[in-house]
């Protein structure tokens, strides 16, 4: 009985121990906690005197800034306005110039149609007598083998001439 009574009276003080223990754990807990609210609250009012130091601040604050406001407005007016009067201008002048070389470029096609024209007519003429000239020969020497090898000749060359063209 003595050595349940032993046993009884440790595990008794085990509980005991763990007991403190726990509570000791609870109150450092709490403790914490409250440290950390005191810290929550105390950040708080801070905040709250900053808060309401700006508030009082910020009538001022207002006013000034409608002022300065109200000023830049009309400046930004006037700068956005003279902006798109520049853009405007520089879109005109853009395709101003822009026509300027599309007609420089149509002129120049013009030109360039008109050498091909004077080209092609002067190939036409040589060849509508080179024609004639074989024709002549052809009816001069019709049995002439010359006349059939020079009809050829020319038949080449005109061939060649259109090719360079």
């Amino acid at each position: 009985m003595n050595l349940q009574h032993n046993l009884d009276i440790d595990q008794y003080e085990q509980n005991k121990k763990n007991l403190y223990k726990e509570l000791e754990e609870f109150q450092q807990q709490q403790e914490k906690i409250w440290s950390e609210r005191e810290q929550s609250i105390s950040e708080r009012e801070k905040e709250f005197a900053e808060v309401k130091t700006e508030v009082e601040n910020f009538k001022k604050e207002l006013e000034s800034n409608i002022n300065n406001g109200k000023e830049n407005g009309r400046n930004i007016g006037t700068y956005q306005a003279k902006i798109k009067s520049d853009l405007l201008a520089k879109e005109v002048e853009g395709e101003k110039q822009f026509y300027e070389l599309r007609i420089q470029s149509l002129q120049q096609t013009i030109q360039n149609q008109e050498q091909r024209i004077k080209n092609l007519s002067a190939q036409l003429d040589s060849t509508l007598t080179q024609v004639q000239d074989l024709a002549v020969k052809a009816i001069e020497g019709a049995s002439n083998s010359r006349s059939f090898q020079a009809m050829k000749e020319i038949v080449l060359e005109q061939k060649n001439q259109q090719k360079k063209s």
